[in-house]
């Protein structure tokens, strides 16, 4: 579907059955914005809206897919279209779930790296446990986002939740650094401080991608 012809075709029938934006966007539980996009061919309509859409604008399925009135109707389009439709949702499904795999492979490691931390701390005490703590936050901002992206439901607080729990990871992290400086252990600090900034930046890198990943997909959403 060409989104431009799409769009022009749903505004027109949304024109012709006297609603605005706001009401036909009702009519799919979705914002006025999803339905500006259309219109504005910036974006297509989900998978799922398809048929919602097509029952909301009183067109049939075929005639939404091809973004054209027919005079009469015609079986074979609608079956045609009723096939693409199946098949694109299938197609659909199979990335989902390999989404999901992927996502509940990533947890299961930061899991997994978690309940070493812990044993780590239990082993070497209060030394380890600014940076048990720093990198356990770390792994919650990363989960965060995850998540989201599994579930197909990613919302502005869950990345502003995600970057609160990344920046309390390095403000325990400089808060132990602080505490070596005071102490006057230069030593220590300057064994770690390369390794540091290295995991530093990666660690602010995987964050933010993983929520801009995020904010694209909540975008295409909206």
């Amino acid at each position: 579907m060409d989104a431009k012809t799409l769009g022009d075709f749903i505004a027109g029938r949304r024109r012709e059955l006297g609603l605005t934006q706001a009401q036909l966007a009702a009519r799919l539980h979705l914002t006025d914005k999803a339905v500006s996009r259309w219109e504005r061919g910036v974006g297509l309509p989900d998978l799922a809206t398809l048929e919602p859409l097509a029952a909301a604008l009183e067109v049939s399925l075929a005639e939404l897919m091809t973004a054209r009135r027919q005079p009469q109707p015609l079986p074979e389009a609608e079956e045609a279209a009723a096939r693409t439709l199946a098949l694109a949702r299938q197609s659909r499904s199979a990335g989902q779930r390999a989404l999901w795999w992927a996502c509940a492979a990533s947890l299961g490691v930061f899991a997994a790296v978690a309940v070493f931390l812990v044993w780590v701390l239990a082993v070497n005490g209060p030394v380890a446990a600014a940076s048990v703590a720093s990198l356990l936050l770390g792994l919650g901002a990363w989960s965060v986002p995850l998540v989201q992206l599994a579930r197909r439901r990613c919302t502005p607080a869950g990345c502003i939740f995600s970057l609160g729990l990344a920046l309390a990871a390095l403000a325990v992290q400089f808060a132990d650094i602080f505490t070596q400086v005071r102490e006057g252990d230069w030593s220590a600090l300057m064994d770690t401080i390369g390794p540091l900034l290295a995991v530093v930046v990666f660690f602010c890198a995987v964050t933010l991608s993983l929520n801009l990943l995020a904010a694209v997909a909540g975008r295409r959403q909206a």
